[in-house]
């Protein structure tokens, strides 16, 4: 064999090793999308309040929201023990069913596939009653039965204090602006020339 037959004996070799690599890369860049993205990671539960600070007879929505994953959450049930001082208006969730019996809402979520996010609303109304406190504090808790995880989840909302002056406050305004009027009225007789006794 010549050199020049064994130069063109290497070139083909070489250049069938050259298409392998490339027949190999491109079956993996062909790779099903389950293969080559991440799963899907969970977002523990979070909970919010409409409002930091409420009166009486303020509506207040409370929101729970999480996501699944990195596998599907099975048989999620979320209970929240509202606080007595607020009326359940409702309960609306984007996955399941939501009840309450007296101050316990109980939203019976079942199977949340990976990536799915569940968002849950509960409606209430402030009492009277709520001024015997100086916040609300609030906690739902989410129990997933498998793969077996319990979250807690709390909002914390503050009163706003009525004003209501007390007797001694009041005397004192009331003494200060009696003074204020004498004051006005002795200037205005002695500008007009009048005897201020």
């Amino acid at each position: 064999m010549t050199e020049r037959h064994r130069r063109r004996l290497l070139a083909v070799v070489a250049m069938g090793l050259v298409l392998a690599a490339l027949v190999s890369v491109s079956s993996s860049a062909w790779a099903t999308p389950a293969q080559t993205h991440p799963q899907q990671q969970s977002i523990p539960p979070v909970k919010t309040a409409s409002k930091a600070l409420v009166n009486a007879g303020d509506e207040l929505v409370f929101r729970i929201t999480f996501t699944a994953g990195p596998d599907t959450w099975y048989n999620v049930v979320v209970t929240d023990d509202v606080d007595p001082h607020l009326r359940i208006d409702s309960v609306t969730t984007t996955q399941g069913t939501g009840s309450w019996a007296g101050q316990l809402v109980t939203v019976n979520v079942g199977n949340v596939t990976a990536g799915t996010t569940v968002t849950i609303r509960i409606r209430c109304t402030v009492l009277d009653t709520v001024y015997e406190v100086a916040e609300l504090h609030n906690c739902a808790l989410v129990v997933v039965e498998r793969p077996g995880l319990n979250y807690r989840a709390c909002a914390e909302i503050h009163v706003e204090r009525e004003f209501v002056p007390e007797v001694p406050s009041l005397l004192l305004l009331g003494s200060g602006l009696a003074g204020c009027a004498r004051y006005a009225t002795l200037r205005w007789r002695s500008h007009r020339g009048w005897p201020t006794a």
